[in-house]
């Protein structure tokens, strides 16, 4: 037999000894008796559970008006119902019972009805998120002595409830102290469901003033024209056709997708992207905050609006109202240097509408028409009119002189060129030429005394009354670099590659000879 190493011995000793242990403990698992499992009670007698008091046993729906008193005043939502009819595709005819708010305090301005809602349901629905102190012997430490707010709610069923708020916990601004009218029982409810009660009536107005534009069922603008003081003339912008449905036809000429155009100070499209804030901002124009419930003298005076800076008036959706931007909102910023000034920046301007009695603020990115330049926002192809709202073109190169007579519409039409019938695919190749002239570069100096291609397009009835213009004129000058200056209506824009002005030229004898037209420049 070999030999046990002291090391095996004491490897077998512990292992004997742990069987044993094993077998001791099995042994007393076997004899104890078995112990009832925790019931639930004794689970929250180990565990204490939050309080949760529900302050009222009603819903929003049966809120019928709710009163407020806090710092800023009083005011009562009161609420109203009306019944709305529908009809369905089949023509039947169906109605229902539909809630809204109002408020006397907001003097004939419109509230924001989901604001309301939302402050309506939090009050009906609020709890509490800690117990502080059962029968408190001083409130005042928590200011639910005289409450910071009070907010009393009627009910449907005849009962009402007051509910007192006070200062926030200074433990966590997350919470504010709370009671019941009539009670000292203190608790904490959550800041983000009582802040309401604290605000000023004018939190609660609406601040969308007009439609947003809704694709499936559009509303466009129909005009916009711009007053401002440091401009010398109003600037007018007026709708030109629906570019989507124009281009359903197989006769569009698609050169440009501008909507809009200049009708003064001059006769240009507006340019679809660097002018769509100032085209577009109308469509749900919205405030972000209101600063006079009423057009008083005094606030009139105070915001500069007895005198306004801007004025746009606007017919959108069917409706003519009139924007009028005031004073500048400043930010001040300090710095901690005292030798540098403050920093001030512009945030916004006071605005109001003239079928609105009240006084806003708009944000500056709201209100582009107060700084914009027209020069900036000009379209770089300057006219692109819908082919069959053109009577005649007159073209004038040193080639000679050329009238094109466009008839009918785009389903039955005919074109001539001085008399004489062409072919029709040519003719429209040969406008998309002449409505595809793109500055490269903005210019407005002087040009030259005689222009080396004049081209004037004389419109119909329709587009006369709709833009006020019975043609435009469009002048190309030799600039001696290799570019034309483009004269609008009598004002000069850009320049573009004297390529363009070549290419007309050699199309237009094209179209007369029955030759190629050719689109590249």
């Amino acid at each position: 037999m070999a030999k046990l190493t002291k090391t095996t011995k004491t490897v077998l000793i512990a292992a004997v000894v742990l069987l044993a242990l094993g077998a001791l403990l099995m042994a007393l698992l076997l004899i104890k008796p078995a112990e009832k499992p925790e019931t639930s009670s004794d689970v929250s007698s180990v565990v204490e559970e939050e309080p949760h008091v529900q302050f009222t046993d009603k819903t929003s729906d049966n809120v019928l008006s709710m009163s407020v008193e806090n710092s800023t005043g009083t005011f009562t939502f009161d609420r109203q119902s009306r019944v709305v009819s529908s009809t369905d595709e089949e023509g039947n005819v169906s109605s229902e019972t539909e809630y809204y708010w109002t408020s006397p305090q907001m003097k004939g301005l419109e509230p924001n009805a989901s604001t309301v809602k939302a402050f309506v349901n939090s009050m009906s629905a609020l709890s509490a998120t800690d117990e502080v102190e059962l029968g408190a012997q001083d409130l005042e430490k928590y200011g639910l002595a005289s409450p910071e707010a009070k907010v009393s709610l009627s009910f449907d069923d005849g009962t009402s409830a007051v509910l007192c708020f006070g200062i926030q916990n200074p433990a966590s601004a997350s919470t504010v102290y709370f009671r019941m009218d009539g009670s000292s029982d203190v608790y904490l409810v959550s800041y983000y469901s009582a802040g309401s009660a604290f605000y000023d009536i004018r939190s609660f107005v609406s601040m969308k003033k007009t439609e947003s534009y809704v694709t499936d069922d559009p509303k466009e603008l129909d005009y916009l024209i711009i007053e401002r003081r440091d401009m010398e003339e109003p600037v007018e912008i007026r709708y030109m056709y629906d570019v989507d449905e124009a281009a359903q036809d197989e006769d569009y000429i698609a050169t440009t997708f501008n909507t809009h155009r200049f009708v003064s100070p001059v006769k240009i499209e507006v340019d679809t992207v660097k002018g769509k804030s100032v085209c577009y901002g109308i469509y749900g124009l919205t405030m972000s905050s209101c600063e006079y419930l009423e057009k008083t003298d005094e606030a009139l005076a105070e915001t500069g609006l007895d005198d306004p800076f801007a004025t746009i008036t606007f017919k959108y959706g069917g409706k003519r109202r009139v924007l009028s931007l005031g004073n500048e909102i400043v930010q001040v910023t300090q710095t901690d240097d005292e030798k540098t000034p403050a920093l001030t920046t512009v945030t916004g301007y006071y605005a109001m509408l003239d079928d609105d009695n009240g006084i806003y603020a708009i944000a500056k990115d709201s209100a582009p028409w107060y700084t914009f330049d027209i020069q900036t926002i000009i379209s770089r192809r300057p006219l692109s009119a819908y082919i069959y709202t053109v009577d005649t073109i007159d073209i004038i190169i040193p080639e000679g002189d050329f009238t094109i007579k466009i008839t009918g519409d785009a389903d039955a039409h005919a074109f001539t060129l001085n008399g004489e019938g062409v072919d029709d695919y040519k003719t429209r190749e040969l406008y998309q030429c002449l409505i595809g002239s793109v500055g490269d570069e903005y210019y407005t100096g002087e040009a030259g005394d005689t222009p080396d291609v004049t081209v004037r397009f004389n419109y119909r009835e329709e587009y006369r009354d709709t833009f006020g213009t019975e043609s435009d004129v469009v002048e190309f000058f030799d600039s001696g670099d290799r570019k034309n200056i483009v004269r609008v209506n009598g004002v000069t824009l850009f320049k573009v590659r004297s390529v363009y002005t070549e290419r007309l030229r050699e199309n237009v004898i094209a179209l007369r000879d029955n030759g190629e037209i050719q689109l590249n420049w």
